[in-house]
């Protein structure tokens, strides 16, 4: 009970400082990043000392992951035709003031964020998200539900002013969420963080072509 405490208030911890740190303090890109590993790190010694369980880090053999590769497929193809769906919507001229003024991603550093996005945020995410949160939480119900919704709530603040219409930013909210619940599954099937990983790092990439053809 004390670790699915603990798991729950610093989840909130979590997600409430980095959202306060982007909506509020409007940082570059890498202090951005830099709180979020400093954060990290934090969960990971605390983790050890209180006795969770790290086995999500041990990958398994290549053939537990044919279900998220399958899904990295839909979820690419997805988000690029859901780019294409709204694309009407959205308010690029906010996108590219973020991207290029707030987060000062130009030139060369937005190659670099570009590979640190797919690549490394996308595993952090997945270890903190799915193996951190929705492993070690002992009610796999609340653990499918708390992780997902924890997931899309800390995106929130990434996207919340790039649609013409608020109401709309309940669209990706609602897909980072069904998103969570799937990565569960892939996840629960495989006993690690790899089988979400693979579809997260697709997703991500597709979301990388999106931000290149707006900005460029």
């Amino acid at each position: 009970m004390k670790k699915n405490i603990f798991i729950v208030i610093f989840t909130i911890i979590f997600v409430s400082i980095l959202y306060y740190v982007d909506a509020t303090l409007k940082l570059d890109y890498l202090s951005k990043v830099l709180i979020k590993l400093g954060l990290l790190i934090i969960s990971f010694i605390l983790g050890k000392k209180i006795g969770l369980d790290y086995g999500f880090l041990k990958p398994k053999k290549t053939k537990a992951y044919k279900k998220g590769l399958i899904v990295s497929v839909i979820a690419f193809l997805s988000i690029i035709l859901g780019f294409l769906i709204i694309k009407d919507f959205l308010n690029y001229q906010v996108m590219i003031n973020e991207f290029q003024n707030k987060y000062e991603l130009t030139g060369i550093k937005f190659f670099i964020a570009s590979i640190y996005l797919v690549v490394v945020n996308a595993f952090l995410e997945e270890y903190f998200f799915r193996g951190y949160i929705f492993f070690n939480l002992t009610n796999k119900y609340f653990a499918y539900i708390f992780s997902s919704l924890a997931f899309s709530v800390y995106h929130l603040s990434n996207f919340k002013n790039w649609f013409k219409s608020d109401a709309l930013v309940i669209v990706p909210v609602l897909g980072l969420f069904i998103s969570g619940i799937l990565f569960n599954y892939l996840d629960s099937k495989s006993k690690d963080i790899y089988n979400s990983y693979i579809p997260h790092f697709f997703a991500d990439l597709a979301i990388v072509i999106i931000g290149y053809l707006i900005i460029y």
